[in-house]
């Protein structure tokens, strides 16, 4: 048993850590569309600035759901979910439904390899419903349309020298219509200096973005971004403990691109960490909601496709008056 135990926390450490390379396979398999949603008994805890109001977890077909690394709204009621599979979750909002998810694919290639289908990111225009998903390996940025079928992508120049499984982890349409995407991977071996790339607009029609450097705090890698106003953006935050078996802590910060120290480097600014506040997973995708009781910060955790994790759905408060880590 000790064996055993040891074996799947090792297992675990390699398809976890940051610039994963281990998953368990993927196979063709036939579609069950339908996800469950089910409540979560959490605690009220707070750190700084957000508060946890609810949770649940999602559960769906156990070859085909999973991974989920990337998380947009698509208009208030509804999120869309991308996974490392190239799939796609549309669901309600679980605080005011209880449909179930509907699973599908982003496109039609299933015999695509791995790694030509593992979106780490999305990015949407809610006036359009275009939606703009970052691929790893692949190192593009490919364009959707309304019925999310493909109609453009890009390979920048940049982001062909960003490791293979650590690259543009976060993306997001800035609420004045430019586009950041980072990349995972910091530029030295434990630094916290990441590459990143601000597009003037859509990606796809921009063939010059601007190349930008983001400083991270020390220990975390950026996972997953959403516009918050002008040139910020909120940045999820994910940093490795390793153990038997090993963990993950969360935390979220501000990035200002506009605002950059005399080095040209843009900071993020760490709001909190939120520890032990929230169910402890790998929580890859972010997004927000504005609602008529203030501001909502929704987390979706990634599995890895692993039977012994869980995909988490989180909702925190954002309490603007709260005093956010200093």
């Amino acid at each position: 048993m000790r064996r055993k135990r040891l074996a799947l926390a090792i297992l675990l450490a390699a398809a976890l850590a940051p610039g994963t390379w281990l998953r368990v396979p993927i196979k063709p398999h036939r579609f069950e569309p339908l996800v469950t949603i089910t409540p979560l008994a959490v605690e009220s805890t707070h750190a700084g600035p957000f508060q946890l109001v609810a949770g649940w977890q999602m559960t769906g077909d156990r070859l085909q759901f999973g991974g989920w690394s990337a998380l947009v709204v698509l208009d208030g009621q509804r999120f869309l979910a991308g996974s490392d599979g190239g799939r796609r979750l549309v669901f309600e909002r679980p605080d005011r439904s209880r449909l179930p998810g509907l699973l599908d694919r982003f496109h039609d290639n299933e015999e695509s390899i791995k790694e030509g289908r593992d979106l780490e990111s999305l990015a949407i225009d809610p006036s359009s419903g275009t939606v703009w998903g970052g691929f790893e390996y692949r190192q593009s940025i490919v364009r959707f349309d309304a019925e999310y079928r493909p109609d453009g992508e890009v390979h920048p120049h940049t982001m062909r020298r960003w490791d293979d499984n650590a690259g543009p982890e976060s993306l997001a349409r800035l609420s004045d219509g430019r586009f950041l995407v980072i990349e995972e991977g910091a530029q030295l071996w434990r630094g916290h200096h990441h590459a990143a790339l601000l597009f003037t607009g859509d990606p796809i029609d921009d063939p010059h973005p601007e190349n930008l450097v983001v400083e991270i705090p020390q220990g975390y890698r950026p996972v997953d971004a959403t516009p918050l106003g002008g040139g910020k953006a909120l940045v999820l935050l994910r940093r490795l403990i390793w153990g038997i078996p090993p963990t993950f802590e969360t935390a979220l910060a501000v990035l200002d691109v506009d605002r950059r120290d005399d080095r040209g480097i843009a900071q993020a600014r760490l709001l909190a960490e939120l520890g032990n506040s929230i169910p402890q997973d790998n929580y890859e995708g972010l997004a927000i909601t504005e609602d008529s009781d203030g501001r909502h910060v929704w987390l979706i955790s990634d599995d890895n496709f692993m039977s012994f994790q869980r995909t988490l759905l989180l909702e925190l408060r954002w309490n603007a008056r709260e005093k956010a880590r200093e």
